[in-house]
């Protein structure tokens, strides 16, 4: 710890215990912790001495790290090449489905609906938090950086929701065949409820999203945008705990418990289906095409955890 974060250290406890900071001079580090520690354990506004240290001893710290200019030119090309793929990529999936009449099936539906949300995250989250990585810095302001949380929880929700929906539609079409037929409208319907619940899971984003400037030793502010939570700041929130139970249950064990029975079954039903006797020609046929969809199956599911 350099002399000018120490120096931080101790006039800031002197502050917030209202001590004199000739005795606490006389503490070495460890000592000094401890009596801050138990001090903020037994008082009552336990959160707003912790902030007012924070914010105290935050004054005494340097910049935390600058990037040289080659780095930072390194791995702009490294992301630019990164988002040209995702963006070219979704792009094509959506104009193949949509410009082909055939090609309008509804697991294609769904795939552009997929397409859709990382489209939504590359251009309109990952670009901007790129930046923010970069300099460590966050200069949008406060509207972008509620737009900017909303964005990469809607898209990851809806993304995850989505491949829950084509392993559902895969489900039906191989182990009930006859029954199974999804019409165009209840397709579109089950991708508006896909927007809607995802939307729902990121209205928090919306509602507690801002930025927060610091200034450092060396003259330099930088802005920083994340979630005020209403009990509490990051990371010493109860609300934000639970919110991220819910949502982690939401967005992966319940959709990948899902995706892995369905796909399990599915496994089970195309792998166990044999022909008696000897095999005509379109039978063989068959039984490569199976052999294609056990692989799809098995790439998608990889894919997809």
């Amino acid at each position: 710890m350099n002399s000018l974060i120490l120096y931080g250290l101790y006039n800031c406890s002197a502050t917030i215990l209202e001590r004199n900071i000739t005795f606490l001079l006389m503490l070495n580090r460890s000592e000094l912790l401890n009596i801050l520690r138990n001090a903020l354990d037994s008082s009552a506004e336990q959160k707003v001495l912790r902030d007012a240290f924070l914010d105290c001893f935050f004054n005494y710290q340097e910049r935390p790290f600058d990037l040289s200019w080659w780095q930072k030119l390194f791995w702009s090309l490294i992301f630019a090449a990164m988002l040209l793929v995702a963006t070219c990529g979704n792009v094509i999936v959506i104009w193949i489905v949509l410009a082909h009449r055939r090609m309008r099936t509804v697991t294609n539906y769904f795939l552009v609906n997929l397409s859709m949300a990382d489209l939504m995250m590359s251009l309109l989250n990952c670009v901007f938090n790129f930046i923010f990585l970069l300099n460590s810095n966050w200069p949008f302001g406060v509207v972008y950086c509620t737009i900017n949380n909303f964005v990469a929880h809607v898209t990851v929700a809806s993304s995850v929701l989505t491949l829950v929906f084509i392993s559902f539609d895969r489900y039906m079409a191989i182990m009930r065949p006859l029954q199974h037929h999804m019409s165009r409208r209840r397709t579109v319907i089950i991708v508006l409820l896909i927007w809607v619940i995802s939307s729902t899971l990121a209205v928090p984003c919306l509602l507690y999203s801002t930025t927060e400037s610091r200034s450092y030793s060396n003259g330099k502010t930088r802005i920083s945008c994340y979630l005020v939570w209403p009990d509490g700041s990051y990371l010493h929130s109860k609300i934000e705990y639970f919110y991220n139970i819910v949502f982690l249950n939401v967005t992966y064990l319940v959709p990948m418990a899902i995706m892995a029975i369905c796909y399990t079954l599915m496994g089970r039903k195309l792998w166990g289906s044999k022909s008696i006797g000897e095999l005509t020609y379109y039978q063989k046929k068959s039984i490569k095409s199976k052999r294609k969809v056990r692989t799809v199956i098995h790439r998608v599911f990889l894919l997809s955890t």
